[in-house]
């Protein structure tokens, strides 16, 4: 598939994302206590998330028939937690990625902060993404090589405009951060715990909003700093990295490795603040 191929599918995804976010921004004027269930340490699953996600396969396939997806409800359906089975999705040369719905929790508690992910991923590596925040009508767009956009206030894909450059900062009190903690409780979590205070320390000031998606959009755009985060799915940062790397962000796994959609950790700031993040990450 070339890179023009590629780009010619992004307005096609945009509505495909925008159909999904208007069911969703439906499904929360109206939600009821029974469409809500757990999937233990992995949260809370909402009727709203294997609907939209339903509806976005139905048209990627639609769209390109010969390429597979990797959706979060169907892939957690299936195979539970154990995610050494991201193994049988690796080879694909090409694969759809998505999150229906990134953010749940803060969903079904009436808070406007979740958002429809969509990505094309080539050998690992995302080459499209589209995230979409639909009662905000805000969505981030990007394909390698093309450029990062967003769109403000409306659902028209020809106002789309052209992330700009922004300096990384170069002293870590000044930066507005964003980050997200492993649902399960245990080792990882007060790792993940103590580099927060650490870096909290250092920095103006963190925010954890509930979607990684969003945050890493947002530190796309200039609105945070920097993102870092330990055990997302392939879904929560897929669609949002390629945003970050064709606005300027340099997205790594914490020790600096490249990063791809199983990635265990990431990392998004401009250069030179992504090192200052590094550095107390590491400590």
């Amino acid at each position: 598939m070339t890179s023009k191929e590629v780009e010619s599918l992004l307005p096609s995804v945009f509505k495909i994302a925008v159909k999904a976010g208007k069911h969703l921004a439906s499904c929360q004027n109206n939600l009821k206590k029974s469409d809500i269930s757990s999937k233990k340490s992995q949260g809370i699953v909402s009727k709203a998330d294997i609907e939209s996600e339903n509806m976005i396969v139905k048209d990627l396939f639609k769209l390109a028939p010969e390429i597979p997806v990797l959706a979060e409800e169907s892939f957690y359906k299936k195979y539970k937690e154990d995610k050494s089975s991201y193994e049988l999705f690796k080879e694909n040369p090409y694969m759809w990625v998505i999150d229906p719905l990134d953010g749940t929790n803060n969903f079904v508690h009436g808070l406007e902060y979740f958002a429809v992910c969509i990505s094309l991923v080539k050998k690992g590596k995302p080459i499209l993404g589209v995230v979409h925040a639909p009662t905000k009508k805000e969505t981030f767009l990007a394909v390698k090589g093309a450029g990062s956009f967003r769109i403000i206030g409306t659902n028209k894909y020809s106002d789309k405009n052209p992330i700009k450059g922004i300096r990384g900062k170069r002293n870590l009190h000044e930066c507005f951060l964003a980050t997200g903690f492993a649902t399960e409780k245990g080792v990882v979590f007060d790792n993940e715990f103590k580099t927060f205070k650490d870096m909290m320390s250092h920095c103006r000031a963190i925010r954890r909003m509930g979607s990684a998606a969003l945050d890493l959009c947002y530190t796309a755009s200039g609105v945070y700093d920097g993102f870092w985060e330990r055990g997302l799915a392939p879904w929560d940062l897929a669609a949002a990295s390629v945003i970050c790397t064709e606005a300027g962000v340099q997205v790594t796994e914490y020790e600096g490795q490249k990063l791809d959609v199983f990635s265990p950790t990431i990392l998004a700031a401009r250069k030179p603040t992504h090192s200052l993040i590094q550095n107390v990450i590491l400590e």
